[in-house]
């Protein structure tokens, strides 16, 4: 049996006549209020030793990079060196050694000036680049050093070898011993 039109054009059933036909009202349609819930965060074991490690290498970034400077004088010879306290395995670090001569006896210039860094603090590093040129592995050919005469050293290193590196470095005035300053380097994994 086929419906007519008139059973097709009838109101629905939901609807009645002394309602307006306009749009529903917005509190018939509302959706019940939530019931309260007390929050809380729910880590599984295995996400909160991740989320620590993930805490732990976000603050090592802190205090990475740190610099140390240390200065000695002896015999009229001065040796500043700036150089890494920490550093991360593979990054490249600049020493900045600074040499001066102060003053000698009667003003004697300081002859075959040497800078040697210890061979055991250099090789937990791999050597980029070095100004001026090294003569031999850890030693610099300064040349003579007249009073109030003043050289800059500059070494590129990586890290190769983690955990500390330590080692001297000393600056001499021909065969006999100026000054000395201790070098030590943390690299870290």
């Amino acid at each position: 049996m086929m419906p007519t039109a008139r059973e097709l054009s009838a109101p629905r059933p939901s609807r009645t006549r002394d309602r307006s036909r306009g749009a529903p009202s917005k509190a018939e349609h509302a959706p019940p209020p939530a019931p309260p819930l007390r929050r809380r965060l729910a880590l599984d074991p295995l996400h909160a030793i991740g989320a620590f490690t993930l805490a732990c290498v976000a603050a090592s970034a802190l205090f990475m990079h740190a610099r140390e400077t240390r200065e000695a004088t002896a015999q009229g010879l001065t040796l500043r060196v700036a150089y890494p306290e920490r550093m991360r395995f593979r990054d490249t670090e600049r020493i900045t050694f600074d040499v001066a001569h102060v003053a000698r006896a009667a003003g004697e210039p300081c002859r075959a000036a040497a800078l040697t860094i210890d061979e055991a603090y250099l090789d937990s590093f791999e050597e980029n680049h070095a100004t001026p040129d090294e003569a031999r592995y850890g030693r610099f050919e300064l040349g003579d050093l007249a009073p109030g005469e003043r050289r800059r050293i500059d070494i590129e290193l990586r890290g190769e070898r983690s955990w500390f590196a330590s080692g001297n470095a000393t600056l001499s005035c021909g065969e006999e011993r100026g000054v000395q300053v201790p070098l030590r380097t943390f690299i870290f994994p």
